[in-house]
Order: C-alpha cells, then sequence, then structure tokens
C-alpha cells in the first residue's frame, strides 16, 4: 500500500514529524511505502518526501505569503484555512495526485485547510482542541471557534492520540465524527537509546531535576517554579526551552529566591541525552496530548512527576499513578517531588511497550487496510 503522511506547515525538526517517523519507517520496512507531505519548506527531503507551494499555504513565493497575509488579517488564520480549503485540495491533487495513495493521513492541524479532501483519510488529532484553542477565548469568539471546530472535525474518520484527546473532542468540542479511535505515537525506544547514550548537553550540573517544552500558558512553568521553592530542593532545576514568557520566570524565581537553584538553559537541539541524566522529569502542565517528554524520560530510565494532563495516566500506569497529581496544585506538586526522589520507583520502556513503533505501525497498516477495503 502507499501511504502518506501529511504534516503541513511541520518541518523535519519539529515534534510532529519526530513522533510519526518511527512508525513510518516501520511501516516501509513492512513492505509499504510511506510519504510525508509538506507545505512549508521542512530542510533537506529525505526519501520520496514531497515539499508542495501550494498557493496561499507556502511561505516561499512572495504572492502566496500576500494571499494569506491579507486575508488571514481579514478572516482570522484558522477560519481563512476553513474558507479555502477546497482551493488548497485541489492544488494538494493536482501536484502530487491524491489517487495514488490508498491512504491518507492528516496529522496535526494540516487537516483544517484539508478539510474539504474527500479522499481516502484519517485525521489524527494530536492535542486538546478545546483546552488549547477553544478556552482561550471568550463571548462571541468562544462561540464562534466552538463551531469551527465542531464543523471541521465532524463527520470525518478521526484518529486521536491519546483517550484523554478523545473525550476533549466528543465531549468538550462536541465533534460528531464518522468514525473515532485512539491511537498512540509510537517510538523506536533502541533508537531512543542510542541517542540517549551521546554526551550531555555541557555546563549541566551532575545531578538534576528536569523539565522541557516552550513556556507558553500551558506548560505552566510558573507553577513548577513555584512548587519547586517549598521542596527540599535536594538537586538543581533545569527547565529547557525559549519563549517569550522566559523572562517573566526567570523574575518569579528571583521573587521566589531559588534563582541561584534555577537553570534556564534555553533551548537545545539535542536533549534526549539530557533525559538520561537526570535524577527526575517534571510535567507540570496543564494541556497535552500525549506528552513526548513523559515517554522519553521513562525510556531512559528517569521517574517522572506529572499533573493530570493529556495521556499522563496512559503513560504513568500501575504505582506510577502514585506521582500524578492536579493541575495547578503547588503543593501537591511539591509533595510528589519530594516523595518521589526519597523513593525513586524504577522506570524502563517495559512500562510503556505498548507505544513500541512495531505495535504502533500495525495499527496503521490495519486502517489502511480497512479503509482500502472499504473504497473496493
Amino acid at each position: 500500500m502507499r501511504f502518506a503522511f501529511v504534516l503541513g506547515g511541520s518541518t523535519y525538526q519539529q515534534s510532529l514529524y519526530r513522533v510519526t517517523h518511527d512508525v513510518a519507517q516501520e511501516i516501509e520496512r513492512q513492505g509499504h511505502s510511506v510519504d510525508f507531505i509538506f507545505w512549508e519548506k521542512p530542510g533537506t527531503l529525505d526519501s520520496n518526501d514531497k515539499y508542495l507551494k501550494i498557493i496561499g499555504l507556502n511561505k516561499e513565493s512572495r504572492f502566496s505569503k500576500l494571499f494569506s497575509k491579507i486575508f488571514i488579517a481579514i478572516l482570522g488564520k484558522h477560519f481563512y484555512y476553513y474558507i479555502f480549503s477546497s482551493f488548497f485540495v485541489r492544488q494538494l491533487r493536482r501536484q502530487i495526485g491524491m489517487d495514488n495513495y490508498d491512504v491518507i493521513f492528516y496529522q496535526g492541524q494540516s487537516c483544517i485547510p484539508m478539510h474539504a479532501c474527500s479522499n481516502n483519510h484519517y485525521i489524527v488529532v494530536h492535542s486538546c482542541k478545546y483546552e488549547n484553542l477553544i478556552s482561550r477565548y471568550t463571548g462571541v469568539r468562544k462561540k464562534f471557534y466552538g463551531w469551527l471546530y465542531k464543523k471541521i472535525y465532524s463527520h470525518k474518520k478521526l484518529l486521536t492520540v491519546s483517550e484523554d484527546v478523545k473525550k476533549d473532542m466528543l465531549n468538550k468540542v462536541g465533534a460528531t465524527p464518522e468514525s473515532i479511535e485512539v491511537i498512540h505515537n509510537g517510538f523506536d525506544f533502541d533508537r531512543l537509546r542510542r541517542e540517549m547514550r551521546q554526551p550531555p548537553p555541557e555546563q549541566l550540573p551532575q545531578s538534576y531535576i528536569m523539565a522541557a517544552g516552550r513556556p507558553d500558558r500551558t506548560k505552566r512553568f510558573d507553577i513548577l517554579l513555584k512548587a519547586y521553592a517549598k521542596t527540599r530542593r535536594q538537586y538543581p532545576l533545569v527547565i529547557f526551552g525559549e519563549g517569550k514568557r522566559l523572562s517573566a520566570l526567570k523574575q518569579l524565581a528571583r521573587e521566589l529566591g531559588i534563582s541561584g537553584d534555577v537553570i534556564f538553559a534555553g533551548f537545545c537541539a539535542n536533549i534526549l541525552p539530557a533525559f538520561h541524566h537526570a535524577k527526575l522529569y517534571v510535567s507540570s502542565s496543564d494541556v497535552e496530548g500525549l506528552p513526548t517528554v513523559i515517554v522519553e524520560s521513562i525510556t531512559a530510565g528517569t521517574p517522572v512527576v506529572a499533573t493530570d494532563a493529556g495521556g499522563s495516566y496512559e503513560l504513568l500506569r500501575g504505582d506510577l499513578c502514585r506521582w500524578i497529581v492536579p493541575r495547578g496544585n503547588v503543593d501537591a506538586l511539591a509533595s510528589a517531588i519530594d516523595d518521589i526522589l526519597e523513593n525513586p520507583p524504577a522506570v524502563s520502556s517495559e512500562n510503556i511497550g505498548f507505544l513500541d513503533h512495531r505495535r504502533v505501525a500495525r495499527r496503521y497498516i490495519e486502517l489502511g487496510e480497512r479503509l482500502k477495503g472499504n473504497t473496493h
């Protein structure tokens, strides 16, 4: 079979590609073909991957940029995608010959500008749309985006990367899909462990507590700093990531009197070895899909404290769920950090074996066969 994974505006460096790459490679090892399709330049193209210059989505063409800029200013980004979807789909069909693929998987938000697609496809939802977007608005804008997302994701074949994302789509967005199933992201644990054995980033302490991500409103590093200030502070805290809120976080650390124990390490291109050397990983997020950082921590043998966001309960099973705490609860997070460092559990990829890329690839192949069979 021929598979297309449409990643749209993503690149090879971004998480959407990283969480689909291992599965795509395994699908190919099983004798099928997989093309990644982008409409923004992802980097040097690998294998049969395709970079399409779709007018209105591509950012290299001056005309395309002007076209999108004008209409996004008038309509807003997502409504612009919605209105011009048929225009984008026609270009996609013309440039890649969509009928040549047995099944197309629109990954993440690539489905929004392509929602008018009528070819054999699934939409893979990677995040909680209500919590991540709709809840940010109030009044008329909230109702509008609620209507828009319900319209986009209804009457479609949906796949969600966690049960939490599925509940968000059905219960909060209120979508009525043709079908909806959970398909987890898949990981090659052997590859992850090989990369983790590389030298760690420079200037890190010998032992530390770790957190990583863009410091935006959902990661809640402010909650993490407040909780860390209440712990016994056995190890320094290292936070990886860059963003607009970083200066405010540094100021908060100073106000809490912990700036000497907190290292803001910035962006790290090769972060995997850092998981291996950490004593603990802390996920303080309010919103997640299936947190890759938790997967990477467990694979590294590093225990995790996490909020009850996204797929945390699916990843931290059995005794490990002891260290899942309510979102936004500073005291509970601080207590969990001290407790797990006092009695750290043994963790490994065996705890998350259901995410093995070979198992997940088989699910994708089964979905492709099912869709192909229904079509014929």
